[in-house]
């Protein structure tokens, strides 16, 4: 890249970037401390991971850093690290995940996530933003000090334990400042409320804490006196403790493939969107290996376990960014703000924090998507939903694993029911459709001219005694004198489905129908070639469309 076309591009993308920049100061800190680790590591994440994604990443607009839907299971990394690391885990853990990723993407193994639904996906952003916002109740009620367990109902169960010690300014601070993001997001939408809230967050700590004097608790307060970093500190000597301790290493390696799994189907669900609203087509393949590579240098410097976030990737696209010369001019100015600015953050309230995490769980629940799901496809709404209990109640990780097990088994109760249509069309021209997953009943009375059977999905050993009924069924009913067998939705079988349907095509020809094949693949085909009659026969019996079978028939009884 020439001098001439980077400063072209730094004039297209410098205001996008500082915006993004100025979203992942106070975001960062926030999703930082949500993670159990204090706010300098979520920073510490805004600048190099992003950084390095922006170097090589396939996407122009994805903005690489620390996420929301990473925060549950890295949290509960701190309370069960080994060797009481707490927090120190997560450089470790981002790179564990780097090195994950990085085998994913070198075996191309990312293409077998693709088969993980929305469901699972929209159910567990769901969960995690359910526990986000449980998990603010004590900063949002003034029970900061209290360190909580990290299990949802044990959380519960802390704060109703010490309810009666609820601090009512810390309420109506917390009350004050997310009114005030919804009332900001619903009629200012240009400028993230994130910004606004943060100023005023400062503003007001400051004159609280010199006077006012509520007692509310402030980020210094809850964390001491911090300044701008560009690193944080790793434990190393952990790692070399690792290959001594095969346990603790089967955990690191078990937590950050629950972490990589996330990251992978989150990075690249945002870039889809990011391709989808600004109608271009990023490389999942460059996409997947900037996430490795950010992960790996998160943790180098003492970050988080990094994925793609679509608050800071839509802003970035709103605020008129063209390439992702935009995320590093945001790494850049994150770094700057970190290094000036940050001292000033000790004044923000905890209650703040809270309202911005809150809001932050609220956009995680795609409420629409739950809507469709119930009215078109209510498989997928259960499935979420269940993800969403396991998520809340147990472990982010298993459900996951546990909705993707059971998507999987109903998509293979599906293709194995593989369902047919039958379309009649009677000797006085009237027609008459029959669409099941059930067993075929054909109607009595009027002569059957063509009738048009449509296998789809998979055809094997579970579902080839269904067709076959069927298949014999028509076979026997005097009132049908051609069939056309359509297999155009069929898209592959087994041996007991080959043999199945050779036979029940067999014995329609030997019952003195006229039986016709249409829209086969060459495939499928290829396992009927042993059927002589269907290419000796001086009318044609296959077709490469089930219209011209129709055709060819008429014609035939003119």
């Amino acid at each position: 890249m020439n001098t001439k076309v980077l400063k072209s591009l730094v004039n297209e993308n410098w205001k996008a970037g500082l915006t993004v920049a100025l979203i992942s100061v106070p975001l960062s800190i926030a999703l930082s401390i949500a993670s159990g680790a204090g706010p300098i590591p979520g920073l510490v994440t805004g600048i190099w991971a992003t950084l390095i994604a922006s170097l090589f990443g396939g996407s122009n607009y994805n903005v690489i850093g620390a996420a929301g839907a990473l925060t549950t299971v890295l949290f509960a990394a701190t309370l069960g690290a080994p060797d009481n690391l707490g927090a120190g885990i997560l450089p470790i853990l981002a790179i564990a995940t780097g090195l994950i990723i990085l085998a994913v993407w070198a075996i191309r193994a990312d293409r077998f996530l693709y088969y993980i639904p929305s469901s699972v996906i929209y159910g567990f952003s769901a969960g995690v933003a359910f526990l986000i916002a449980v998990s603010q109740l004590f900063d949002a009620t003034g029970l900061s000090a209290l360190k909580r367990t990290g299990h949802f109902l044990g959380d519960i169960e802390l704060f109703f334990e010490h309810i009666r010690d609820v601090h009512i300014p810390t309420i109506l601070c917390f009350i004050a400042f997310l009114t005030f993001i919804l009332v900001w997001k619903s009629s200012i939408k240009k400028v993230p409320a994130v910004i606004p809230v943060s100023i005023l967050g400062i503003v007001f700590g400051y004159l609280e804490a010199s006077h006012f004097n509520q007692n509310l608790v402030s980020l210094g307060d809850k964390f001491g006196s911090f300044k701008g970093a560009l690193y944080s500190s790793v434990p190393w000597d952990f790692l070399t403790s690792l290959i001594h301790n095969p346990g603790n290493l089967i955990w690191v390696f078990k937590v950050a493939s629950v972490i990589a799994l996330i990251a992978i189907l989150e990075t690249l669900i945002t870039a889809r969107i990011g391709d989808s609203l600004t109608k271009t087509q990023s490389s999942s393949t460059k996409e997947l290996l900037g996430l490795a590579l950010a992960n790996l240098g998160s943790g180098v410097f003492g970050g988080l376990p990094a994925t793609g976030v679509f608050i800071r990737t839509g802003a970035n696209i709103k605020a008129g960014a063209t390439h992702k010369v935009s995320a590093t001019i945001a790494s850049v100015a994150t770094a700057l703000i970190a290094l000036l600015a940050l001292p000033f953050f000790i004044y923000i309230p905890m209650a703040v924090i809270a309202a911005i995490l809150v809001n932050t769980a609220l956009g995680l629940i795609e409420t629409h998507k739950f809507k469709e799901f119930w009215a078109h496809e209510k498989s997928s709404f259960w499935i979420a939903f269940m993800v969403i209990l396991i998520t809340v109640f147990e472990d982010a990780g298993m459900a996951v694993v546990v909705g993707a097990l059971f998507s999987l088994l109903y998509f293979a109760d599906t293709i194995s029911h593989g369902r047919f249509d039958v379309i009649l069309n009677y000797k006085n021209g009237t027609r008459k459709d029959i669409r099941g997953k059930q067993n075929l009943h054909l109607p009595h009375g009027e002569p059957i001219e063509i009738l048009t059977y449509s296998i789809a999905g998979f055809l094997g050993y579970i579902d080839s005694s269904r067709h076959s009924a069927n298949l014999r069924q028509i076979a026997h009913n005097k009132t049908v004198s051609h069939v056309i067998i359509r297999l155009r939705d069929l898209f592959a079988m087994d041996f007991e489905g080959q043999e199945m349907l050779k036979e029940a095509i067999t014995n329609l020809h030997t019952s003195g129908k006229h039986v016709c094949i249409s829209s086969a693949s060459a495939q499928i085909m290829e396992h009927l070639k042993d059927l002589e009659f269907l290419t000796t026969d001086p009318q044609p019996r296959i077709f490469s469309k089930t219209g011209d079978a129709l055709t060819a028939i008429r014609s035939m009884a003119q």
